[in-house]
C-alpha cells in the first residue's frame, strides 16, 4: 500500500515544487545539488510506500539533475535504480493482471539503456555487462525470452575478455534459447561453450565452475542431439564425437564429466542414448523414472521434450 504522505496530488505537488527550483530566475541560478537531493529523498519515500513507478519517475529527474552537473558516476546509479522501480512496477502489474500497454517496462528499459551506454562511454564493459545481464534476466521472468536474447548477446560481446562470465553469458542465451523452443540454436551455443571451456582450460584436469559448466552442456547437448535425431551424414563432427563419447562402447564411459553431478547418471545417460537409438519406448520410461530425481529443472525439461518427440516418431 502507498505511503499516505506522498500519494496522489500530494506526490505531484511535491514533485512540482522541487522542479521549480530548476527553474532560471533573473540573478539567480538554479540549485540543482539541492533539487537533485530532494527528488532523491521523495523518490525514497514513494519507494517505502511502493509506489513503484512514481519513484522511478523521481530517479530519472535526479538522473537528469546529475548530468547536468555533470556527475556521471551518480546519474548511471540514478538511472539504473530507476530501471529496477519501473521494473516492480511492470511485475506488479503482471501479477495482479491489470490491463497496460507495458508502458513501466518500456521505460525501465529505456532506462537501464541508458545506464549502459552511460558505462560504455566511460570505458566500463563490465559494469555495462551487468546491467545488460540484468535486464535480460528480468524479461526472462516477465516471459520475454526473445527480447532478453538481444541484452545478453551484449552482454556476452562485453564479457568477451573474461572467460567465466562470457561463458556466464552464453548459459543464459542457450537457456533463452530452449524457453523459445529452439533447440538447434541451443545446440550450437552449447558446442560454443564446450569448445571455450577445453580452450581456456587446455590439457589440465577439471575443477570447479569449469567442469560443472561442462557437465550441463554435456547432458544438454546429448538429449537435445536424441530429440533432433539428425541423420549421420547431417551430424556435426564434435556432436558425432558427444554421442560416442555417451554409448556403452565408449573406453571413457567412466570418466564423464556428469559424475561430478550425480554418479548415478554415468550409467544412466548412456542407457538412455541406447534406449533412444534403439526406439525402446518401455526402458525410455523406466530410464525417465531413474533420472528424474537426478536432473535439474532445464534438463528435465529437455528429457520432456525427448521423451514426447520419441513417443510421437
Amino acid at each position: 500500500m502507498e505511503s499516505s504522505a506522498v500519494v496522489g496530488n500530494d506526490y505531484l505537488i511535491q514533485y512540482r515544487n522541487i522542479s521549480s527550483k530548476l527553474k532560471k530566475r533573473f540573478l539567480r541560478k538554479p540549485n540543482v545539488a539541492e533539487a537533485s537531493e530532494e527528488f532523491g529523498q521523495l523518490a525514497r519515500d514513494l519507494s517505502e510506500g511502493e509506489a513503484w513507478a512514481q519513484a522511478g519517475l523521481c530517479c530519472v529527474a535526479v538522473g537528469r539533475c546529475e548530468q547536468s552537473l555533470a556527475n556521471p558516476t551518480t546519474e548511471v546509479a540514478a538511472l539504473t535504480q530507476a530501471a529496477r522501480f519501473f521494473l516492480k512496477a511492470e511485475t506488479v502489474n503482471q501479477h495482479l493482471h491489470c490491463p497496460s500497454f507495458s508502458e513501466h517496462l518500456m521505460t525501465a528499459i529505456s532506462c537501464f539503456q541508458h545506464a549502459i551506454q552511460l558505462y560504455t562511454d566511460q570505458k566500463k564493459p563490465a559494469l555495462a555487462a551487468s546491467l545488460a545481464v540484468e535486464l535480460g534476466q528480468a524479461l526472462r521472468s516477465l516471459g520475454r525470452p526473445s527480447e532478453a536474447l538481444t541484452y545478453l548477446r551484449s552482454a556476452a560481446d562485453l564479457h568477451s575478455g573474461s572467460p567465466s562470465h562470457h561463458l556466464t553469458c552464453l548459459g543464459y542465451i542457450a537457456s533463452c534459447k530452449i524457453e523459445l523452443g529452439d533447440l538447434h540454436g541451443a545446440l550450437m551455443t552449447f558446442t560454443q561453450m564446450i569448445a571455450l571451456v577445453e580452450k581456456v582450460t587446455g590439457d589440465r584436469p577439471l575443477t570447479g565452475a569449469y567442469q560443472d559448466i561442462l557437465a550441463r552442456c554435456e547432458i544438454s547437448s546429448v538429449l537435445i542431439l536424441l530429440t533432433l535425431q539428425p541423420l549421420p551424414q547431417q551430424t556435426k563432427p564434435p556432436h558425432a564425437q558427444l554421442l560416442e563419447k555417451y554409448s556403452w562402447t565408449s573406453p571413457d564411459i567412466q570418466k564423464l564429466h556428469v559424475s561430478c553431478e550425480a554418479p548415478g547418471l554415468v550409467v544412466l545417460l548412456p542407457s538412455l542414448v541406447l534406449a533412444c537409438q534403439s526406439h525402446d519406448t518401455a526402458a525410455l520410461a523406466t530410464l525417465t523414472r531413474h533420472l528424474t530425481p537426478l536432473l535439474g529443472p532445464e534438463h528435465l525439461h529437455l528429457l520432456h521434450i525427448l521423451v514426447a518427440e520419441i513417443n510421437r516418431s
